[in-house]
């Protein structure tokens, strides 16, 4: 999924492991500190500072007695509202209001009036039926339910008036969603850079009680974290890391940002404390929605794994600092300018352990396991086999995907033909059993949360899920009108497997001879083995002769990852290659047809060859056979007729109509054995699944149209085999005047 991943941006920081180094020389010298009102973090790329925590991040623990058994009630997070994604993008992916006519949001201050009072109470969700509470009802109007002291404690939430100014810049817009007392809302920032488009979290301020002189430590296999050291820990090594009392908000929210300075995750831009309330200001990174990126044309397996790599990755840091997300949808993720996976939404991150009657919003993509307050970083794994499902079929997750509340349907039933490496993979994640998911028996010593063993399966896809199968069939007819049969083709198809990874190529190789009977056939047996011959000793075609698809021998130490992992396909030079071996071949049947004694003066040929791996189709030609390509619903003639009357279609001397009953129309410019010399057409073209590709003598092609061609492919063939009788047959049904052979790939 050849590589086209952007090269990582120079000013990318480390990653994950360095953090957690830096939380473990935090963890030794732990004191707690409260940011003064002053304090505003640097720019990204400014000199790094150290953390300074306000409250330590959480640890997973054993739920409490008390602990969350229902589905809880929060506002859920309208689609409307979500964060304004700009167009303007900067190369350091913040996000600067655009330099256009386009005015800035008119944020007015509210109004005293009891209506506007109203519109900004938070919306209250029936937790049984997920009713709408009406007015100031104690119970709800669908199924009865009695709202709890808990349920309506969101009302209680403080709210501030849109237009409001806070620090004399930070100017605040329309609620994006409420959580407990914390509230995330649309902002501008109107500093010396501004206005720039920011997010802004706010709570009533609260005294942080002082943190314990003794930090507890938790069993490292018991926790579904990783040690934080880079050696990895035998099972029951004690994993350190710091706590905080049963509560999140913004002092946990902000000392997690500080700790870990990730690259995917917004920067905190300042934190302040004004009129007792608490503001974070974190920025909205600059890109596009990953809905939109994943849907591009252009983007392959290689990015968007690679997009899902980084989250994963992100994820897993994240975990070791005590934080899980309730969710994961496509809209929470942007891809930056220089192709990177940033989170643009926290407001679903939680703390572990859940503190009892914890507030969640019960959205679909939530482990079912949350809801009982037990949740440890394998939750991440189930909402992160949602997003997966979400990216597959192309839309949000509705009560059609679940056969009961937390049953997600199972994937492989209702996607049978889907790439079994994906299929897998959704399997060990959008599954509510937790013992089903990542990781597997095996994988559980190295890592009891499952993100090593999800992460490189996203790599295994990254590499593979692009590649194609191929379904190869061949077959050729004398006509109705020829004795003989002057045409030859050879295939040859190669395929093997090693560690997920699966290697696979084809060479078809076609000629239509001409010269007479006993010279015609000749020339196009000499060019069959001369091609072979010169082909399978050349990379990349020694595979087709028994050589491996994979570089590393198999006692080889892999060092690497993907060191198993057949190369990419040097198009290039494949075609360099073809060209040789057909240039070859004209030697070699020049040299025969002009032997003393052979009465083989004029023999010759026309020849195709053509190389086919998981990725690509590469060609080479001479003459007037014809290698086609089916490719997103369009035919295309890959290779161009080397005759004299499509050379005068090219120069506008001939319409293609005059072409067809032009009496010189099979007069070849060149042909294998004409002459001393020849120089080879070469084309390529990216192959992809669904793709057909037809090789074919003229004896075909002038027979069946080309739009008789794409209906067969489209409409009636099930097989290449299939395909490739019909097209002989309807040759012969034509009159076949000529020798008639076809070669037919489908790519599955």
């Amino acid at each position: 999924m050849p590589s086209n991943s952007p090269e990582p941006s120079q000013a990318r920081p480390a990653d994950a492991s360095l953090a957690s180094g830096r939380l473990k020389d935090l963890v030794q010298s732990f004191q707690p500190d409260s940011p003064s009102e002053e304090e505003v973090l640097p720019t990204w790329d400014a000199a790094p500072i150290e953390p300074i925590p306000a409250i330590p991040v959480a640890l997973p623990v054993d739920a409490a007695p008390d602990a969350n058994t229902n589905f809880p009630i929060a506002q859920p997070v309208d689609p409307e509202t979500t964060m304004r994604i700009y167009p303007a993008m900067t190369e350091s992916d913040t996000f600067p209001l655009p330099d256009t006519d386009e005015e800035l949001p008119v944020l007015t201050a509210a109004e005293p009036a009891s209506e506007e009072s109203e519109a900004n109470r938070p919306t209250i969700i029936c937790r049984v039926c997920g009713a709408t509470r009406l007015d100031d009802c104690a119970s709800c109007a669908d199924c009865g339910y009695y709202f709890t002291p808990a349920d309506l404690a969101a009302e209680a939430a403080p709210a501030q008036a849109p237009g409001k100014l806070v620090r004399e810049r930070y100017e605040i817009g329309d609620v994006l969603s409420r959580r407990g007392d914390t509230t995330r809302c649309r902002g501008i920032d109107h500093g010396p850079d501004g206005p720039v488009a920011v997010v802004i979290v706010f709570e009533e301020a609260e005294v942080v009680e002082s943190v314990p002189d003794t930090i507890p430590s938790i069993d490292a296999s018991d926790s579904g974290l990783l040690p934080l050291d880079d050696d990895p820990q035998e099972p029951g090594a004690t994993l350190v890391l710091p706590i905080q009392p049963y509560s999140m908000g913004l002092p946990w929210e902000r000392t997690l940002l500080k700790t870990f300075e990730h690259p995917a995750l917004p920067r905190l831009l300042d934190t302040f404390v004004e009129d007792g309330i608490d503001y974070l200001i974190e920025e909205i990174p600059a890109g596009r929605v990953l809905w939109d990126a994943w849907d591009d044309a252009e983007s392959n397996s290689e990015r968007r794994f690679g997009w899902l790599v980084e989250i994963a990755e992100t994820l897993h840091g994240v975990h070791q600092l005590g934080a899980i997300f309730e969710g994961l949808r496509p809209d929470m993720f942007v891809i930056t300018p220089t192709g990177h996976t940033r989170f643009q939404d926290l407001s679903d991150m939680l703390p572990l352990p859940l503190p009892p009657n914890f507030p969640l919003r019960g959205n679909l993509s939530a482990a079912p396991e949350l809801v009982a307050g037990t949740a440890d970083s394998r939750a991440d794994l189930f909402g992160f086999g949602a997003l997966l499902y979400a990216l597959h079929v192309g839309r949000e997750l509705d009560e059609s995907d679940f056969e009961l509340s937390g049953f997600p349907k199972p994937f492989i039933q209702r996607f049978p033909d889907i790439h079994p490496a994906f299929g897998r993979l959704m399997s060990k994640t959008f599954r509510r059993e937790i013992e089903a998911r990542f990781p597997t028996e095996e994988g559980v010593r190295e890592d009891p949360s499952g993100f090593v063993e999800l992460i490189r399966t996203l790599n295994i896809l990254r590499r593979t899920y692009d590649n194609v199968r191929l379904d190869i069939a061949a077959w050729t007819t004398t006509g109705m009108v020829r004795t003989g049969n002057e045409d030859a083709f050879a295939l040859l198809h190669a395929c093997e497997s090693r560690q997920d990874d699966l290697g696979e190529s084809a060479l078809l190789l076609l000629a239509d001879g001409m010269g007479g009977y006993e010279a015609g056939e000749i020339a196009a047996a000499l060019t069959m083995q001369v091609l072979r011959q010169h082909l399978v000793t050349q990379k990349p075609f020694t595979t087709l002769a028994g050589a491996s698809h994979f570089p590393t021998d198999a006692l080889a130490t892999i060092v690497r990852a993907d060191a198993h992992a057949p190369p990419p396909l040097d198009v290039e030079a494949c075609k360099q290659t073809l060209r040789t071996a057909l240039r070859e071949a004209n030697r070699q049947v020049y040299a025969a047809a002009r032997a003393p004694g052979t009465r083989r003066r004029g023999m010759g040929c026309t020849a195709e060859a053509v190389y086919l791996n998981g990725r690509h189709v590469v060609v080479g030609h001479i003459g007037d056979s014809r290698t086609y390509h089916l490719h997103e619903g369009r035919l295309l003639q890959l290779t161009r007729d080397q005759t004299l009357v499509n050379r005068l279609v090219e120069l506008g001397s001939l319409t293609e109509e005059e072409a067809e009953i032009h009496p010189r129309r099979n007069e070849l410019q060149q042909a294998v054995g004409g002459q001393p010399d020849v120089e080879p057409g070469l084309y390529s073209s990216p192959l992809s699944p669904g793709d057909w590709v037809v090789v074919c003598s003229d004896g075909l092609s002038n027979h069946v149209s080309a739009s008789d061609l794409k209906q067969m492919l489209q409409s009636e063939a099930q097989s290449a085999e299939m395909a490739a009788r019909r097209l002989v047959n309807l040759a012969n049904i034509e009159g076949a005047t000529d020798n008639a052979t076809v070669v037919v790939v489908r790519a599955m």
